[in-house]
């Protein structure tokens, strides 16, 4: 009898993509894939560990999905994923419901793990992996139409706050040839928008070829017939170019939208955070996007109670928000992580103070979602449909990257993947309203 392989896939969608792929290595080792947790012989639970509570979400699924053992068919629970990087020994004491363990480094061992989980020797692999070094077929999980393409792995940013590269690594570029060839598949089996992630998207290839090659990847991306949309997510200002700015512009692939995590405004908690770019720049990046792209949109997301920030370091990120009047914003309270530099300062903002600031910082933003939105009314863009209803079908255009931003509704019945022509007529807070053009 075939062996049924379940999976659950926490954390960012790099997280999902590594998901995606081992349980392609899974499909092709002759195991069956299910979606049903009572049916499943092995569950993996693809981890995060990035703040606190990914951490305390990652550790309740395992435990939750270990009750199978009793209410399902489970005869072995599989770790996965950037916890089991992140703390390897200490978790590989502490959870004895786990009959196997593998890195972020070593996920293109799964079936060894999971083989190891079956025959009771408790396998852990925690070593690092070439980026480049898994061939086989995803399985999505995300909608026919829509696909997380990884472009690296890593990250060589030294931010304060964060243990990302404690637990991916450095920064490492996947050749050009294995992202097209990627790219070229997921378009094959009838991907219409790709999403391009990393650590950060705008210095793919510096450590290939000498200095960031974004640019070349989208041109090359260009030429991939049937594919609609192309979004950048996880950009840095720093390295936001004018060749780059130009590329989106004149790709008609490339969607005029960008994700540029900011994390805060003043400059010293900026430099507190080591954040390598200041106020200024980031203000004139922005307004070269702009001048370049009219209808370009702009996603941002900040940290608020990190160490030793004031009233008055607040009060500037709000007037930052206020004057830039970005897209898409979204906050995050500041969460003590240990073994990261920012874990010398303490943690003495008390989470009262952090919970009220993030909803500060996002009764600013909601207050201008009116606007901001509004800005679309009159513009003609593709819509990429995602549910049909009876009168009524939503869709997603250029504007918003699925998951994280609004929706767009337009009058009809079209099918799921369809992509049409609709002029926006309206807003509804966050989504859009839209006629069809067809």
């Amino acid at each position: 009898m075939t062996t049924k392989v379940g999976m659950v896939s926490l954390g960012c969608p790099k997280n999902r993509v590594d998901s995606e792929v081992m349980l392609g290595l899974l499909e092709e080792a002759g195991y069956q894939l299910t979606p049903e947790a009572t049916e499943a012989d092995v569950l993996i639970v693809n981890t995060c560990g990035f703040i606190n509570s990914a951490k305390q979400e990652s550790i309740d699924t395992i435990l939750e999905m270990n009750q199978y053992r009793e209410k399902g068919q489970l005869k072995a629970l599989v770790m996965a994923g950037c916890l089991s990087q992140r703390y390897q020994q200490t978790l590989w004491d502490d959870l004895p419901e786990v009959d196997a363990m593998v890195g972020t480094g070593e996920f293109h061992r799964i079936v060894e793990a999971v083989e190891g989980a079956l025959h009771g020797t408790r396998p852990h692999f925690w070593g690092e992996m070439p980026v480049s070094g898994v061939k086989t077929s995803r399985k999505l999980t995300t909608p026919h139409y829509t696909a997380y393409l990884k472009i690296a792995e890593g990250c060589d940013h030294s931010c304060s706050f964060c243990a990302i590269p404690q637990m991916r690594g450095g920064y490492r570029s996947r050749p050009l040839q294995d992202i097209i060839g990627e790219a070229r598949q997921l378009v094959a089996s009838g991907v219409r928008e790709l999403i391009l992630v990393a650590q950060d998207s705008t210095i793919w290839g510096h450590d290939l070829y000498g200095h960031p090659e974004l640019p070349r990847l989208l041109y090359a991306l260009q030429e991939i017939p049937d594919l609609v949309f192309v979004r950048i997510m996880y950009s840095y200002p720093t390295q936001i170019t004018p060749q780059l700015v130009h590329a989106m512009r004149d790709l008609p692939v490339v969607a005029p939208y960008l994700d540029m995590p900011l994390q805060h405004a003043h400059p010293d908690l900026l430099q507190k955070m080591g954040r390598p770019f200041r106020r200024d720049k980031t203000e004139r990046v922005i307004n070269m996007i702009r001048d370049a792209i009219p209808d370009i949109t702009l996603r941002t997301t900040f940290i608020v109670g990190f160490p030793g920030e004031t009233d008055e370091h607040f009060e500037t990120l709000l007037e930052f928000i206020q004057t830039m009047q970005f897209d898409h914003v979204g906050v995050f309270t500041y969460s003590h992580e240990e073994g990261t530099r920012a874990e010398k300062l303490g943690d003495p903002v008390p989470e009262s103070v952090k919970q009220r600031r993030r909803r500060e910082a996002m009764l600013v933003q909601r207050k201008l979602v009116g606007s901001v939105r509004g800005r679309h009314i009159g513009r003609v863009v593709p819509l990429l449909i995602e549910e049909m209803g009876d009168t009524v079908s939503v869709g997603r255009g250029v504007m918003d990257a699925p998951g994280i931003d609004g929706v767009t509704y337009v009058k009809g019945r079209y099918a799921p993947g369809q992509v049409i022509p609709v002029r926006i007529s309206g807003t509804r807070e966050y989504d859009l309203t839209a006629e069809a053009l067809m």
